[in-house]
């Protein structure tokens, strides 16, 4: 029933319409101390967690060929924090763990385009940092800090239907990520060791660090296991996309996303039980 064609055009509708809408109607709240806070908390956190990630990423690819390199640290650099992430946030902590995703997924977004781009083409390219202002994702991000910090609610009338788009986010990400999984040859996939040794860095070593230097720290429980799950999540599709645009192995990268994503299962979980003790 569904083509790789369609498969396109239904990630592009996660990605353009139901998860903005989603960002957006999860600042729809009155404005609080505590969630401001957890907010700027947040973003501190993401900016620890991607400068781990990058440490641990570039001591991971240092020894492999170029282009295997880039499509490795894209994917280890890069969680599917969208598809996977906010959908999980939604479902154990509701609007709260979506409104502290929100600074995750913008640091995610803007060094994609940024520094994911530089990785894989080899070239700094300024016009790939300017898609990042004008991406969706962001749009939706910044439109709902303002709301949520002067205060714009919307309507009822507004509000209602966004919440019923929004809703639909969590079943057609899963959709997405399911699709992609079953369009690779995971017979060919699961006889590559490589894939297992990635997999085991992405979902167990790059969490059980964040976890152990966020207990050094009084952080708020919400705000911790929001940024844990972000970082715990597997590898995010874009990596097969941008592998394709610039010429890298896009069937290695979909194979890193395949295997981490039914691996993550039983991590994510884990991870989750993990940052609770």
């Amino acid at each position: 029933m569904v083509d790789e064609e369609i498969n396109k055009k239904l990630s592009d509708l996660v990605l353009t319409l139901f998860t903005p809408i989603l960002l957006f109607t999860s600042f729809q709240k009155d404005f609080t101390k505590e969630l401001s806070s957890g907010l700027c908390i947040s973003v501190l956190l993401s900016v620890i967690a991607f400068g781990i990630i990058w440490c641990i990423c570039k001591a991971v690819v240092c020894k492999q060929e170029k282009n295997y390199a880039a499509v490795e640290h894209i994917a280890l650099m890069y969680s599917n924090c969208g598809f996977i992430g906010i959908p999980m946030a939604q479902a154990i902590f509701g609007e709260d763990g979506v409104f502290y995703m929100t600074a995750y997924v913008a640091l995610a977004n803007f060094l994609l385009w940024s520094h994911g781009i530089i990785v894989m083409s080899g070239k700094r390219n300024l016009k790939s940092v300017k898609k990042v202002f004008t991406s969706p994702t962001i749009i939706a991000i910044v439109l709902g800090v303002i709301c949520f910090v002067i205060q714009i609610r919307m309507p009822k009338i507004i509000e209602e239907p966004l919440e019923m788009i929004a809703n639909m986010n969590t079943p057609m990400a899963m959709m997405v990520a399911g699709i992609n999984i079953a369009q690779a040859d995971l017979k060919h996939t699961f006889q590559k060791k490589r894939l297992y040794w990635l997999s085991f860095v992405k979902l167990i070593i790059m969490p059980m660090l964040l976890i152990g230097l966020l207990k050094m720290f009084s952080v708020e429980d919400t705000v911790k296991t929001v940024i844990v799950l972000a970082t715990a999540c597997p590898v995010g599709v874009t990596g097969s996309l941008f592998a394709l645009r610039y010429g890298k192995d896009a069937i290695y990268a979909s194979e890193l996303f395949a295997m981490s994503t039914i691996i993550s299962i039983v991590t994510v979980p884990l991870m989750m039980l993990f940052c609770g003790a």
